[in-house]
C-alpha cells in the first residue's frame, strides 16, 4: 500500500480567478506541485507542470510563444498538452520529453485545475457557485497566501461561533446567544449544515446597507457547505417582518500550497444594493479586515502546532462539522494512498 498523500489531490481546486490567467505565464504552487497557468491564443486556460523536462528550471521563467512555452534556460519548447515540440540542439525531440498537463475547466469566473489522477477528473463535479458571476449578485473579493494549513482554514469557516471573538463588530446579533441545533448532512466526500435562528436585528453594517432600523428583527437561515477540500460556502438569508429577503453568500476557495500554507480566495456576495460602488468599497474594507484577522489567528494556531505538535483537544457541539471535515479529508487521503 502506498503512503497516503499529505494533501488530497483528487480534487478540483480553484487556484486562480479567470481574470488572473491571461497571456502571461503565471506560476502557482498547489497541493505541493509547481504549476504554470496561461491562455492559448484562442483564450483556453492551460495548466502545466512548472519545471522543464530537461533540467530543474521553471517554465514560468521562460517565454510564451503562441500556444507554446519555451524554457528560459535550455530552449526546450512545450505545447499546451505538455509534449515537447522542439529542442534547440538537435532536429529530433528526445523520446518521452514532456511535462505534466493538468485538466482545466472554467466556471463561475474561476479557473479550476485537477491535480490528481487525470482519468478521475471526469468523475468529480466542479462546485457550482453561480452568484460569483451573476448580474443578480454583487461581489467583493480578495486573495491571500496564508501560513496555515487548508484544514485549519476549513475548520474555522465551519464554525461561525468564533466570529464574535475574532470580529465582534461584524457578527450577527443571533450569534450572541446559544445557537440553535445544527442539522448536519454528511456523505463520503461532503458535509453540509443548516440552522434557523430566531428573529434578531441585523448586524449594524448590514442594516446600514439594507436601510432598515438597527432594531428591526430579521429571521435568519444559515447553511454551510463543504463540497470538497477546495471550497467552503456559507449562505446567510435573512427575512424581514414584511416578508422580504436579504441574502449573503460567503465563498472561501482554499488551495493548499503545501502541508502548512494555503492560498485563500474569498468572496462576499449580496443580492441587495446591487451595483452600488460605495457599498462595494464599504464591504471590501470590512471583510478585508475580517479575513486578515482570521488569517492572523490561523497562522498563530499553525505556529503552535509546528512548534509543539498536536495535543489533546476538548470538543463541543459547534465542532461537529469541523470534525466531519477532518474525517472526510483523512478518508480522501487514504483512498489516494491505496
Amino acid at each position: 500500500m502506498k503512503t497516503p498523500p499529505a494533501i488530497p489531490r483528487d480534487c478540483w481546486y480553484a487556484p486562480a480567478t479567470s481574470d488572473e490567467v491571461d497571456r502571461e505565464l503565471l506560476p502557482i504552487r498547489a497541493a505541493g506541485l509547481p504549476l504554470v497557468l496561461f491562455r492559448t491564443v484562442d483564450g483556453v486556460a492551460v495548466a502545466l507542470e512548472d519545471r522543464c523536462a530537461h533540467r530543474a528550471y521553471p517554465l514560468s521563467a521562460g517565454e510564451l510563444i503562441g500556444d507554446t512555452v519555451r524554457c528560459g534556460l535550455c530552449g526546450f519548447v512545450f505545447g499546451p498538452d505538455g509534449a515537447c515540440v522542439s529542442v534547440p540542439t538537435q532536429p529530433h525531440v528526445p523520446y518521452g520529453a514532456r511535462v505534466v498537463s493538468y485538466p482545466v475547466r472554467e466556471s463561475d469566473g474561476l479557473v479550476w485545475v485537477w491535480l490528481g489522477e487525470p482519468g478521475r477528473a471526469a468523475l468529480h463535479r466542479i462546485p457550482e457557485l453561480p452568484w460569483l458571476d451573476s448580474d443578480s449578485w454583487s461581489t467583493v473579493s480578495g486573495e491571500e497566501e496564508v501560513l496555515a494549513s487548508f484544514l485549519l482554514l476549513h475548520e474555522n469557516f465551519a464554525d461561525v461561533t468564533q466570529v464574535p471573538f475574532v470580529a465582534p463588530e461584524i457578527a450577527p446579533a443571533v450569534l450572541d446567544t446559544a445557537p440553535p441545533p445544527l442539522d448536519v448532512v454528511v456523505s463520503e466526500t461532503s458535509v453540509s449544515l443548516h440552522r434557523d435562528f430566531p428573529p434578531a436585528p441585523l448586524p449594524a453594517w448590514q442594516a446600514e446597507i439594507v436601510g432598515c432600523p438597527l432594531d428591526a428583527p430579521y429571521r435568519t437561515e444559515q447553511s454551510g457547505f463543504f463540497p470538497s477540500p477546495a471550497v467552503w460556502v456559507d449562505h446567510w438569508d435573512a427575512q424581514g417582518e414584511d416578508g422580504s429577503w436579504v441574502r449573503l453568500r460567503f465563498t472561501q476557495l482554499v488551495t493548499p500550497i503545501d502541508e502548512s500554507s494555503s492560498r485563500l480566495l474569498w468572496a462576499v456576495s449580496r443580492d441587495f444594493a446591487l451595483g452600488n460602488r460605495a457599498v462595494d468599497q464599504y464591504l471590501d474594507s470590512i471583510f478585508t479586515d475580517y479575513y486578515d484577522r482570521v488569517i492572523d489567528a490561523m497562522e498563530i494556531v499553525q505556529d503552535v502546532l509546528d512548534i509543539d505538535g498536536p495535543g489533546p483537544e476538548v470538543n463541543v457541539n459547534a465542532d461537529a462539522v469541523g470534525l466531519k471535515i477532518r474525517e472526510i479529508v483523512a478518508s480522501l487521503r487514504a483512498a489516494e494512498g491505496s
